[in-house]
């Protein structure tokens, strides 16, 4: 999800006022008609699962017993935390947040940069669970709080089958960069690089008039953050990669793109027309599918869900599934917004999908085809 953060250089009021001002007049902003129905019960086939922090990006547990939920801190202005969901009945369990951190990490191995401390401060964004070369569970994190870092956890699972996450390390911006979303590559992993945090005014200026806003990086402990050839864009959000990293699929979301990047020839290999593309996830139920949150709003219309809050962000979507092999796409999804709107990511267990959003507190658990005209 697209979100400024909040810098020194304050944005001038005047162009905030504008901004809104045109807004109002803009077919794209609408209000909330869902203010009389209770957010929290099923609706027309829709099943909300609330209690939840503005629940942005989701992944299936290994044995898909439940979700791993990243609770969006609105870019740092707020502590969020990593949570899980089980499938059996609902229950949310927090599994890591600022004030749960431990020395014990110390004595156990770390992945990431070894000079880098646990955070004092924890603000999650994007996410992404893997499993390393040793076969250990990896969660990686974008955490704003602390001047854009990527925490490594690993996720570790008990005798009584209960999972937990352990902190393992992290990765600190060397820049002004603005991350977003974050996927594993062998023992590393990139990261995408939506804009500066120096100037975020200019960054909606260059948004506006399509510019290239960012890019994607790639980390590793031998060669540190390096870009990647041919990522450059507009606000690049999601991204995800095969596992040895020979394919990048970016979201560029200020220019309705998709980009597949092979990053052996550092050749684009295709710009797929996909409106407001936000998270992307591998579906675990289908070999070679991406499952992708896509908008259609109008940018304008995020302001007035920008808090996040308990209320719903009544922007409609639409979940794609894309095919990584003949890039052919179909809808699994669409929703007008109106009870659950403005989703970020999607995640699918059987016939169900699993749905957050940036703004609200609710997760949505809703039918395969649910919305589609064939």
């Amino acid at each position: 999800m697209i979100h400024l953060k909040k810098t020194k250089s304050a944005i001038n009021p005047s162009i905030v006022l504008a901004v809104m001002s045109t807004c109002a007049v803009l077919s794209g902003c609408h209000s909330d008609q869902s203010s009389s129905i209770d957010l929290c019960q099923p609706f027309e086939g829709l099943t909300p699962i609330c209690g939840f922090q503005s629940p942005e990006d989701l992944a299936v547990l290994p044995d898909k017993s439940g979700l791993l939920v990243s609770e969006y801190g609105q870019m740092g202005d707020e502590e969020g935390q990593l949570s899980m969901l089980s499938i059996s009945d609902n229950k949310r369990t927090v599994l890591y947040s600022a004030d749960m951190h431990s020395p014990s990490h110390a004595r156990t191995a770390v992945w990431g940069d070894p000079s880098c401390p646990e955070p004092e401060r924890f603000s999650p964004h994007g996410f992404d669970l893997a499993q390393r070369s040793d076969s250990r569970w990896q969660l990686l994190v974008v955490n704003h709080a602390e001047h854009e870092r990527i925490e490594f956890f690993q996720l570790v699972r008990n005798k009584e089958a209960v999972w937990s996450l352990v902190w393992r390390g992290c990765v600190q911006s060397t820049d002004d960069s603005v991350y977003n979303d974050v996927a594993a590559v062998n023992d590393g992993f990139i990261v995408s690089r939506m804009m500066s945090n120096q100037n975020t005014g200019l960054a909606m200026v260059d948004y506006f008039l399509g510019r290239d806003t960012g890019h994607v990086l790639r980390w590793s402990l031998a060669t540190g953050l390096e870009p990647v050839a041919n990522t450059q864009g507009v606000m690049p959000n999601g991204v995800v990669a095969t596992a040895n990293g020979s394919h990048i699929f970016v979201n560029l979301y200020g220019e309705n793109k998709v980009r597949v990047v092979d990053t052996n020839s550092q050749t684009v290999l295709a710009d797929l027309d996909i409106t407001s593309a936000d998270n992307t996830n591998w579906d675990v139920s289908r070999k070679n599918r991406l499952l992708i949150a896509s908008h259609d709003f109008h940018f304008f219309s995020m302001i007035q869900c920008m808090t996040g809050g308990t209320d719903n962000c009544p922007s409609p979507f639409e979940i794609i599934e894309l095919d990584t092999t003949n890039y052919s796409q179909r809808s699994l999804i669409i929703n007008d917004g109106q009870f659950f709107g403005a989703a970020t990511s999607a995640v699918r267990l059987g016939d169900k999908l699993y749905i957050g959003s940036f703004s609200g507190n609710r997760i949505l658990i809703a039918p395969v085809g649910y919305g589609v005209i064939l």
